[in-house]
């Protein structure tokens, strides 16, 4: 049983809109894990129905250059770690350095794939998430980013984050777990405590 704590207010910076220009970065390493891809399709899938039909997708994956299993925010006890403790570990290796998304998505839904200076840059003065919409007509659900995906050595479990935000009172994301099943990747419930952020 998965117990999701929801902590209100908690949105990464990068999520709020911007007047100041982001300062440029090196080149990402571009993200080349079809597994990876599987799972964020899965993900955009299940989004369909309430905010689809079209979809802006942040091209960076999230990024936590401190992270570890220990503050990451997912808490389990032995018979969690016995199972999740590599998928665990790897994801918070995983958060250390971002990546950029290519479109790899095995799904027919429409998505773009934005840079996160452009999504800013999306965000007039004073307008702000009229003047995104304006760009993004089609896009209902504002816009997504997902973290890169912590698996463990067999790739038969994986641990990711989808994250959106679609106005100044909505968006979320949380850690969710996916086992593969009978060569299909499935979302699961896990015996753990996580913790996310919602508005």
């Amino acid at each position: 049983m998965l117990v999701f704590l929801t902590v209100v207010g908690l949105l990464p910076a990068f999520a709020v809109p911007q007047d100041s220009a982001t300062p440029p970065q090196a080149p990402l390493t571009l993200y080349l894990d079809s597994d990876a891809y599987s799972i964020y399709a899965i993900l955009l899938e299940s989004q369909k129905q309430m905010f689809g039909p079209f979809f802006v997708i942040r091209s960076e994956t999230e990024s936590f250059p401190s992270a570890t299993p220990r503050t990451i925010g997912i808490k389990g006890g032995r018979s969690f770690h016995k199972i999740w403790g590599a998928v665990l570990k790897d994801y918070a290796e995983q958060l250390h350095t971002p990546r950029l998304l290519t479109r790899s998505l095995p799904t027919v839904i429409p998505y773009e794939l934005v840079p996160e200076q452009q999504i800013r840059a999306s965000f007039l003065p004073r307008k702000r998430w009229d003047s995104f919409y304006e760009r993004y007509p089609s896009s209902r659900g504002g816009f997504y980013w997902f973290s890169a995906v912590g698996f463990d050595s067999q790739r038969t479990h994986a641990i990711v984050e989808m994250n959106h935000v679609c106005g100044t009172a909505c968006g979320g994301g949380y850690p969710q777990f996916f086992e593969k099943i009978g060569g299909k990747w499935r979302e699961v419930s896990v015996n753990a405590t996580t913790s996310g952020w919602a508005l």
